[in-house]
């Protein structure tokens, strides 16, 4: 099947145009339109061996995004998620003209089918667990002795006599909440085990126990928003748990061979 762009904007010489790719999907019966599933009347196909490339005309001056573009890149990828298998290309992806655009699909028309097929019915969801600062800094006073002694050192003295004490103390918290948030990943990551398939973006750190990319099949989402809830009600003293979703799978198309 010959590759086609559908629908071509109003006075817009689709095959002629610089073409600003979003996103791979299968290419079905209905690939000639995407107007059910985006809201942008300048988003079209063109359309492949069974893979189809979401684009749109290239807007004068987008060889300096804005904010808009990215947004507006973003909103593309995350309608068509709600539709069906999104395989999402790096922001800014720019080819020269339909042909080219074509070309490509035909070229990696096997690896693309390859990455829809592993995306097929599932979605990204972007999970955050940070401490309740106040809380765990509270606690980790009153259980260690040099982190109590230091703090109690330092409290009334001004910075410059005091440096040293506070460089140490500031060690020790930064160690202290590392450790915990490396212990409180092993326990949410765990707690979701087998419900997704987790991409860790940010390794535990000072500052928050888990920033990791959850892949997850369209029928388990529910199971995992609840699973979250009831670990984020059991450690709400401790623990803030943030659930962002659903979302094109970002961070598990890397296999998209422009992505």
């Amino acid at each position: 099947m010959g590759a086609r762009l559908a629908p071509a904007p109003p006075g817009v010489q689709a095959e002629d145009a610089d073409l600003v790719v979003f996103g791979v999907v299968p290419a079905g019966d209905d690939a000639d339109d995407v107007g059910g599933a985006v809201d942008d009347p300048d988003v079209g196909l063109v359309v492949g061996d069974g893979v189809a490339a979401v684009v749109a005309p290239v807007r004068a001056g987008f060889s300096r995004p804005r904010r808009a573009d990215l947004l507006r890149h973003h909103a593309v990828l995350d309608a068509l998620v709600a539709s069906g298998a999104v395989a999402p290309v790096r922001f800014g992806t720019v080819l020269p003209d339909e042909a080219a655009v074509a070309g490509f699909l035909a070229e990696q028309r096997d690896p693309l089918r390859a990455v829809l097929e592993r995306l097929a019915g599932r979605r990204q969801h972007n999970l955050r667990v940070e401490h309740v600062e106040e809380a765990v800094l509270a606690d980790l006073v009153a259980r260690d002795q040099e982190v109590r002694r230091l703090r109690e050192r330092t409290r009334d003295l001004p910075e410059e006599a005091s440096y040293r004490d506070r460089v140490r103390l500031g060690e020790l918290v930064a160690h202290a909440l590392e450790q915990r948030s490396a212990e409180a990943a092993v326990v949410v990551l765990d707690a979701i085990a087998g419900l997704a398939e987790v991409r860790v973006r940010r390794e535990p750190s000072a500052t928050q126990a888990v920033d990791a990319a959850l892949l997850v099949d369209v029928e388990r989402e529910q199971e995992l928003v609840d699973r979250l809830e009831e670990l984020a009600a059991e450690h709400h003293e401790v623990l803030r748990v943030r659930l962002v979703g659903p979302m094109a799978p970002y961070d598990f198309a890397g296999d998209v061979p422009w992505a």
